[in-house]
């Protein structure tokens, strides 16, 4: 069931998380606070904070922590009431964030739901979920990264006067997929870095938060790096408003991670750098290679048709020699039937003879311009 857990007061929202606080690591409701309350109560004094006049009451006690809550008074409706009911996982979050300041601050004036500044539309009010002007010290705790605007930071920032501000979102705006991690982005560049919230259900004790800030890898993508993380308990706040863990401020842990971060990229840099100039040198000598092969077989394939090309010229001349010879064996054992001139002289390949009747010359009649007729069947 949805529970209402803002009242409105004298002008001033009062959060549920207001009567919680921590004593010897045991988280218990603060007693002057039920007690106040729910004086109020009675008296009428708590109000719906949505503006429409209902009253409400302080549902409380010592036997459920978790589901103290206020509701509207018995009978009580408004058919005009408007007010927004806050998720679990965010009253949740701010009772266990109020137990961690009261922790570890140990402020006497520590407020919850500060307003900044109103704008028109209600969904848009700004303020700080905690602030203790003691010690300097404001906290601003995000459910979703969507509720992290420039309007809102601007604001905040310019009505911190010397305030030193915190800010925290849940964990579930954490992570790296390679994107931009726009939202937390702007807090990593009023902060430095990220403070990602766990909680199980509202107990303190079991709370965990982690540091992150987000930079680009050697590829360009956008990487979570985590360089704080533990039991909420173990993260506390020195008197210069400074997140501390494990004895050092998270600013000092984090430019240690940075410079980690930094020196690793450079490294992967070097070492894909090295990689590229052994690849280009492996390619380098393949081509070398292919272009060496390409050139014996090129000088064997010319080698091998000069050799053919010789064996034929030697063939042909062979066979041109072995027709010459051919041709004058025939020439000579033709002398004695040419002379007739009653039948042409054709060879075994079909080539007919004549002889020159000037020169006497005996030759294929390709040779001659003219030749045959009556009684000169083999003269040209």
């Amino acid at each position: 069931m949805a529970l209402r857990t803002v009242a409105l007061c004298n002008g001033k929202y009062i959060g549920i998380e207001t009567i919680y606080t921590v004593i010897d690591n045991k988280q218990i409701n603060i007693p002057e606070k039920l007690k106040e309350l729910r004086e109020k109560s009675r008296n009428n004094e708590l109000f719906c904070p949505c503006g429409c006049g209902s009253n409400l009451i302080l549902v409380a006690g010592d036997k459920n922590l978790r589901e103290q809550h206020f509701r509207l008074k018995d009978g009580a409706f408004n058919q005009d009431c408007k007010v927004i009911i806050e998720g679990k996982t965010s009253i949740d979050s701010k009772i266990v964030l109020k137990c961690w300041l009261d922790d570890k601050l140990k402020a006497t004036d520590l407020e919850s739901r500060v307003p900044i500044q109103d704008v028109d539309d209600i969904n848009r009010k700004y303020e700080f979920t905690f602030l203790s002007r003691e010690k300097k010290i404001a906290l601003v705790y995000s459910h979703e990264r969507v509720n992290i605007a420039d309007e809102k930071i601007k604001l905040l920032e310019s009505n911190s006067q010397g305030i030193r501000i915190l800010y925290i979102v849940d964990i579930m705006n954490g992570g790296s997929n390679g994107q931009y991690p726009e939202g937390l982005m702007k807090i990593q560049d009023i902060q430095g870095f990220c403070l990602l919230l766990t909680v199980t259900e509202a107990v303190y004790e079991t709370a965990v938060m982690k540091a992150v800030f987000y930079a680009k890898d050697i590829d360009g993508l956008w990487q979570e790096v985590s360089f704080a993380y533990g039991p909420l308990r173990d993260f506390s706040i020195n008197d210069d408003g400074k997140v501390v863990f494990d004895g050092k401020t998270l600013d000092e842990i984090k430019d240690k991670k940075e410079k980690e971060f930094n020196r690793d990229l450079e490294v992967e840099k070097k070492c894909r750098m090295e990689e590229e100039k052994r690849r280009a040198e492996h390619m380098k000598k393949l081509k070398e290679q292919k272009e060496a092969e390409l050139a014996r077989q090129a000088e064997e394939a010319a080698k091998r048709k000069a050799a053919l090309e010789e064996k034929q010229r030697l063939e042909e001349e062979q066979s041109q020699a072995k027709i010459k010879k051919r041709d004058e064996e025939f020439k000579r054992s033709i002398e004695s039937t040419i002379t007739q001139q009653k039948t042409p002289v054709i060879d075994s390949e079909g080539n007919r003879w004549i002889k020159c009747e000037f020169c006497g010359k005996i030759a294929k009649d390709s040779e001659f311009a003219m030749y045959g007729g009556p009684g000169r069947v083999n003269i040209g």
